[in-house]
């Protein structure tokens, strides 16, 4: 899959930029504010309808406008054709996601269509913060690449909101719960035991990638792994009914604790992802570059992962990744995913280009200032 080419209009501080893409890499290069990221984040549009760096459709639109629009056109695989237009506008508050000029509805049933992996400075909390950012991250890959995932994860959450409603009422209110609580029980085991089983088999799975992807960036020196580790002990599981069996334990064991604190203490939302170099945890011990080289080897994983999956091959976005890596692991990175399929890298660095120039592809480079192209450049291979 590639993106053939992009328009934005009063997007961020693109007032109209139209890009023509190579299939290959296509780097953008200019200071810091004047537009890079902007145009990965409107890729993060087509393909995800919405941003990864911005909480709200409100904050992209351009200064002094009240519709934004990003056309874009993705060829599959099997070179099948997608014309893709996502419009915003904050005097209806609407967002309008279309595929070849029909509406596509509701939002969430896009997620997977376009696999995207991205890899910015905003996910560096991954490997460096608390749980709920590994959790995301597991869910975002598993959910990509299964829809039933992805629905089981909505409804799981619709049914904490309730349910921790439930217990923060009684907890204030010192009313009687068990009756309310019951039927969410259910629910919370039922949806649970799903993700937590899913969860398990998919660390099985996806470590094997995160090993070949860190070994393309680094030397063998170093070994990485990925843990699961759910709130409760859950030892060798064979599948979801001992899950079920666990979690409906818990539930009886933990509910005086959660009427007395008002919220969920059982459950896959508090699970965690640990992740280890040599045996050792990466929040801990792991330096700036260390990090940097995990959080990338996520991704290339992530990459692989969802091209097997998905029967597809994802669009890279690389944005801003360069900053912790010696010229050295940059160079191998670099001449690694000029390997792939279609790329997008930003960077403030063009002699990082310069040293590590690839022969094999054809590319694209792109300047941006001001929220314009002030220069391309082809190369062929």
């Amino acid at each position: 899959m590639h993106l053939k080419n992009l328009r934005l209009q009063h997007f961020r501080n693109h007032a109209d930029s139209t890009f023509e893409f190579s299939s290959k890499t296509n780097i953008f290069l200019g200071d810091n504010g004047h537009g890079k990221t902007n145009v990965i984040e409107a890729i993060a549009y087509l393909c995800l309808t919405k941003s990864f760096y911005a909480n709200s459709d409100n904050l992209v639109l351009g200064f002094g406008y009240d519709l934004f629009e990003i056309d874009g056109t993705i060829v599959s695989i099997n070179d099948q054709t997608f014309n893709i237009r996502v419009a915003y506008s904050v005097k209806q508050t609407e967002k309008i996601f279309s595929i070849n000029k029909h509406r596509i509805e509701p939002l969430s049933s896009v997620i997977g269509k376009f696999p995207v992996v991205i890899c910015s400075p905003e996910h560096a909390p991954i490997t460096s913060k608390g749980p709920a950012e590994r959790r995301k991250f597991v869910d975002f890959v598993i959910s990509q690449s299964n829809h039933v995932y992805f629905q089981n994860l909505i409804e799981y959450r619709r049914v904490l909101r309730h349910r921790n409603k439930i217990l923060l009422d009684a907890k204030i209110l010192k009313c009687e719960v068990k009756t309310l609580i019951e039927p969410w029980n259910e629910q919370l085991i039922e949806r649970g035991s799903y993700l937590m089983f899913a969860r398990m088999q998919f660390v099985e799975e996806f470590k094997e990638f995160i090993m070949s992807a860190y070994h393309e960036v680094v030397s063998n020196d170093e070994t990485p792994s990925l843990e699961y580790s759910p709130g409760k002990e859950i030892g060798n599981i064979s599948n979801e009914n001992e899950i079920r069996d666990i979690l409906y334990s818990e539930l009886k064991e933990k509910s005086s604790d959660e009427i007395k604190i008002g919220t969920s203490l059982v459950g896959p939302q508090r699970d965690e992802f640990k992740l280890k170099i040599n045996g050792l945890d990466v929040r801990k011990y792991a330096s700036q570059g260390q990090h940097k080289t995990f959080l990338i080897a996520l991704k290339i994983g992530e990459f692989f992962y969802l091209k097997e999956r998905c029967s597809e091959t994802p669009i890279l976005l690389l944005d801003d990744i360069f900053s912790e890596l010696d010229n050295h692991r940059a160079g191998r990175l670099l001449r690694f995913v000029d390997t792939l399929s279609q790329t997008l890298i930003t960077s403030t660095n063009p002699y990082l280009f310069d040293e590590n120039a690839s022969t094999s592809n054809s590319g694209k480079t792109f300047y941006i200032r001001s929220g314009e192209i002030v220069e391309q450049r082809t190369i062929e291979a």
